[in-house]
């Protein structure tokens, strides 16, 4: 039977082109005693490996590159099984950089988080809330692992996987004559009207501003904020008009506002976000999963 470390050996040999000095220095060996292990080696295989001139190793013999051919396929497979094996018990502990606007947070991911962290006692999640803009640009930069953000992202080098679908919505007090409408509310209307919106750096301002460029429409945006609460309070005692995005609902009291779709369809798409070719990490792929499969 021929022994892992002996293989090791052989593959090790022909990488230094059968220099044995050279061989034995990495593989911490004397260079006698690396002559004796592969001449052990062929007596006991009762095999030719190398070819020999004067008393040193010139060549493989044909059976010797078969054997190192098929060497080389076990010596793979072996490393790619201890780094299977390392990132499997490596794969629930360390920290996670995650970036999450403070919107997506408030409406749909801190059940998420809080689960995760119960689930994960091992991993510290390093949380940052900033707008889209920030948190594309700091996963950009690899100050950031993750990033969850409104779909879809505008740098190139970001990958994304959609893991929430919903939309976005005009909010309006009962008062308002959108109150009377019946279904959604189509863009053209809502251009007619006083609108507050989240503030630039955000994708839904981005976007929202897109679409009406696209329709050729140039409303009165006369208040800004990042504050979604605010916007919702200005629209229950004014006779103003909030573009933000439906889940909001399940973190407000609605008495007294309601909340359509708009006409066209605009969707409010949640990612969570990697560079594309980051360098491997197991804690950190372990979390992009374990958040897909959540919201799966």
């Amino acid at each position: 039977m021929i022994e892992f470390n002996q293989l090791y050996y052989l593959i090790t040999i022909v990488d230094n082109d059968f220099n044995l000095t050279r061989s034995a220095k990495l593989l911490h060996l004397t260079q006698p005693a690396l002559s004796k292990s592969i001449a052990e080696l062929e007596y006991r295989q009762d095999v030719k490996i190398f070819n020999r001139k004067k008393g040193r190793i010139v060549g493989l013999t044909t059976v010797g590159n078969k054997l190192i051919h098929d060497a080389n396929k076990v010596y793979k497979n072996y490393t790619t099984m201890m780094a299977h094996l390392q990132n499997i018990s490596s794969s629930d502990h360390g920290t996670v950089r995650i970036g999450i606007a403070p919107v997506i947070i408030s409406t749909v991911f801190s059940d998420a988080i809080t689960l995760f962290m119960q689930e994960n006692p091992g991993i510290k999640l390093e949380l940052v809330e900033k707008g889209a803009y920030k948190l594309q640009e700091m996963l950009a930069l690899g100050k950031l692992d993750l990033a969850v953000l409104v779909s879809p992202v505008t740098f190139n080098s970001i990958e994304e996987s959609v893991i929430y679908r919903n939309s976005v919505a005009v909010w309006f007090n009962r008062h308002h004559r959108f109150h009377k409408m019946a279904g959604a509310i189509p863009l053209s209307e809502i251009a007619k009207e006083k609108i507050i919106t989240l503030s630039d750096n955000f994708m839904v301002t981005y976007q929202f501003k897109n679409l009406l460029c696209k329709n050729h429409l140039d409303p009165d945006i006369f208040f800004q904020t990042e504050s979604w609460d605010l916007i919702l309070n200005m629209c229950q005692d004014t006779d103003s008009i909030g573009i933000i995005a439906a889940p909001i609902e399940n973190n407000y009291d609605v008495k007294e506002i309601e909340h359509r779709d708009i006409i066209p369809y605009f969707p409010w798409n949640i990612s969570i976000c990697n560079v594309f070719n980051a360098q491997p990490n197991a804690t950190v792929d372990h979390a992009k999963e374990w958040f897909k499969n959540y919201f799966s």
